[in-house]
């Protein structure tokens, strides 16, 4: 469920106006940014780019599509199914902004209400009764929610716990890991996070394929595990980095302290940083 506003572009006698280009559209709003296209493309009319994906940095959660439709004349902005009341401000000046620099009205914009909007969202996640997670993608990271969760964001205040839960995700501090995949020699793939020594990092509660993988690995039989890295020197180097265990990484989460994490959201815990004999007694864990 995405909301998609237009603004057709202005007709004349003498035809169509000029269609803006994507950094003039993007001049609209203090800070914004493409996080789509580099510098040198945003010259171009709108029309020869597929889409702009823009936000605010400093102040957006999440990223929203700006593009023109040559099939309808006119300028279509895309938010997500879930965004924050900061991020709406965004859009809604872009679109009030774009609007006046057209001279047509937008489409969709009258009758919007974003705590219905998000009120509608969470419901359909809700009437998925085979999904134990669901997740929204952010401008820095994912962030996974699960029925106890959209179940609170119908209460009141749901949107300001939504709101609360991505910043917390999305303002950690710690480094978030991500799987690497290997072959063996038996047909098995290695799906291997790493809990470097002295990083204080993001690991999934349960592993997740990352979606350019996911074609890849149908089928396959995944076998999760962790490496513990000591780093030596200033770890400025390759060299400085030595993976000294690897654990089953359902063996390796159970068996971690509790002082030693903390939840993030519905899949994720903030590890670390975990250094000196913490690690050591990890590592002896193998």
């Amino acid at each position: 469920m995405v909301k998609t506003f237009f603004i057709p572009n202005k007709q004349s006698i003498l035809g169509q106006q000029e269609i803006h280009t994507a950094k003039s559209i993007l001049g609209l709003v203090e800070g914004l940014e493409s996080h789509s296209y580099d510098a040198v493309y945003l010259r171009q009319p709108l029309n020869r780019l597929e889409y702009i994906e823009c936000a605010v940095v400093g102040k957006s959660q999440f990223l929203f599509k700006v593009r023109y439709l040559d099939s309808q004349n006119g300028y279509q902005v895309i938010i997500p199914d879930l965004i924050t009341r900061a991020d709406w401000e965004i859009v809604e000046e872009l679109l009030r902004a774009l609007s006046s620099k057209v001279g047509e009205a937008v489409e969709g914009l009258a009758d919007f209400d974003l705590e219905n909007y998000f009120q509608e969202t969470v419901k359909n996640y809700l009437a998925d009764k085979a999904a134990r997670l669901g997740f929204c993608q952010g401008i820095l990271s994912t962030i996974y929610f699960d029925k106890k969760d959209l179940e609170s964001f119908l209460e009141e205040d749901g949107l300001a716990r939504f709101e609360e839960l991505v910043k917390r995700v999305q303002g950690s501090d710690a480094y978030p890991s991500s799987a690497k995949f290997y072959p063996d020699g038996e047909g098995k793939i290695h799906g291997v996070y790493h809990l470097a020594q002295g990083v204080k990092t993001i690991l999934p509660k349960e592993p997740v394929i990352p979606a350019p993988y996911v074609e890849q690995l149908v089928g396959k039989e995944l076998v999760w595990e962790i490496d513990l890295v000591k780093i030596s020197g200033d770890g400025s180097k390759p060299e400085d980095y030595e993976a000294v265990a690897r654990l089953d990484y359902k063996a390796f989460l159970g068996a971690l302290p509790r002082e030693l994490y903390q939840d993030l959201d519905a899949n994720q815990v903030e590890v670390g940083p975990v250094s000196g004999e913490d690690f050591d007694n990890l590592v002896k864990g193998n």
